[in-house]
């Protein structure tokens, strides 16, 4: 089992243990869903509420070894909790889902195994959302990847509604975006 193998199992088993729901994006879930592409962490999206978050960054720091000093209270202003698996040393980022699209991403899961590890990721759409709103030079490579490979079977339908959804925040750009690589 390789280091990320490793620290997926070990992701899985600490959420499952704590009864946290999770959805893994980011460089991982790309790479699960067959794009060719390498990464040095681990991103992952957990379920909670405002009111749990100072108790969920406790537990996330009794099992993984933060990065910054005070951990918890980094978690409670900036809804990411950097840590590393004492095991394999791999970067986890932590996301607090705390957006209606992050609930929406983390019931929408599927289970897929990474090696011999399962674990919960994004569906591709989901996946293509969370690129689309970070927008990083890197995220729409990315995009343009998983354009070339799943362009004919992605749920446009879908999409475009979640896109509607954040132009309503201002975020057109999202839509220019996802048009130029899934036209």
């Amino acid at each position: 089992m390789n280091p990320f193998e490793k620290t997926l199992k070990e992701i899985d088993s600490f959420c499952t243990k704590n009864k946290i729901d999770y959805v893994l994006f980011g460089g991982i879930a790309l790479i699960i869903h067959g794009i060719n592409r390498t990464t040095e962490d681990i991103d992952i999206n957990i379920l909670v509420d405002l009111e749990n978050i100072k108790g969920i960054g406790e537990k996330i720091i009794s099992e993984f070894v933060p990065i910054f000093n005070n951990p918890v209270q980094f978690f409670t202003e900036n809804f990411v909790m950097p840590v590393k698996l004492k095991k394999t040393s791999i970067r986890i980022d932590f996301t607090a889902g705390l957006t209606e699209f992050d609930k929406q991403a983390i019931k929408r899961k599927t289970k897929k195994k990474f090696g011999d590890t399962e674990v919960y990721v994004c569906t591709i759409e989901d996946l293509i959302i969370y690129k689309l709103f970070a927008s990083r030079y890197k995220d729409l490579a990315d995009l343009e990847s998983i354009a070339i490979i799943y362009q004919k079977s992605i749920d446009r339908k879908y999409l475009l509604k979640t896109i509607r959804e954040f132009e309503l925040l201002d975020r057109k750009d999202l839509r220019i975006n996802f048009l130029k690589f899934f036209p």
